[in-house]
C-alpha cells in the first residue's frame, strides 16, 4: 500500500484566549498622562454671557483667581450679580460700595483658606477682570479702583488669545 504523499493530517485549531492585561495597562497609562496634561494647562476662564473680550498675543496662561465680569448693565463676581454698572462717572467717588462689600468677603474667605493650609504669610489675593471691549474706560477705572481698595493688588485683565 503506497502512502499518500503531501497529505498530512491537520491538528484542530485551538482558539487562544485574548489577553487584555497589557492593553489595559497601556490604556491606563495613556489616560493618566492625558489627565495630568489637561490639569497642567492652567485655569480655563469662560467669558460671561454678553461679554466680547478683546484679543491678545500673550502666551502666558491665567492663574486661579476671583473673576469680576463687567457687562453692559451689571457687574458680576464669580458668576453672581453684585452691582449695577454706574451710569457714567457721576460723582467724585470712584468706589462701588456693593462690589467692595462682596470683594471684602471673598478676600476674607481666601485668607481663611490660606490660614487652614498653613500658607497665610504668602497669600496674595488675585483678581481677574472680564470687560467687554466696548465698556467705557471710566467704568473699568471705577471697578479697578474698588478692587484695589478691597485689598486686591494683583489684578489681571482677561483677554482672548489670538487664534
Amino acid at each position: 500500500m503506497p502512502l499518500r504523499k503531501g497529505r498530512r493530517r491537520r491538528k484542530p485549531t485551538v482558539s487562544a484566549p485574548l489577553r487584555l492585561t497589557s492593553m489595559m495597562d497601556i490604556l491606563t497609562v495613556l489616560l493618566l498622562f492625558l489627565l495630568k496634561s489637561f490639569v497642567a494647562e492652567g485655569e480655563v476662564i469662560t467669558p460671561a454671557p454678553g461679554v466680547s473680550l478683546p484679543e491678545s498675543t500673550s502666551e502666558t496662561t491665567p492663574e486661579s483667581s476671583v473673576v469680576v465680569a463687567i457687562l453692559d448693565d451689571k457687574i458680576m463676581l464669580d458668576g453672581r450679580v453684585v452691582a449695577e454698572v454706574p451710569a457714567g462717572a457721576r460723582g467724585d467717588d470712584l468706589l462701588i460700595p456693593a462690589l467692595a462689600e462682596q470683594l471684602d468677603q471673598s478676600r476674607l474667605q481666601g485668607q481663611a483658606i490660606a490660614e487652614r493650609r498653613g500658607d497665610a504669610a504668602s497669600y496674595v489675593p488675585k483678581l481677574a477682570i472680564q470687560g467687554d471691549r466696548d465698556i467705557p474706560f471710566n467704568v473699568l477705572q471705577r471697578v479697578m479702583y474698588t478692587c484695589n481698595h478691597s485689598g486686591y493688588g494683583d489684578i489681571a485683565l482677561v483677554v482672548l488669545g489670538a487664534s
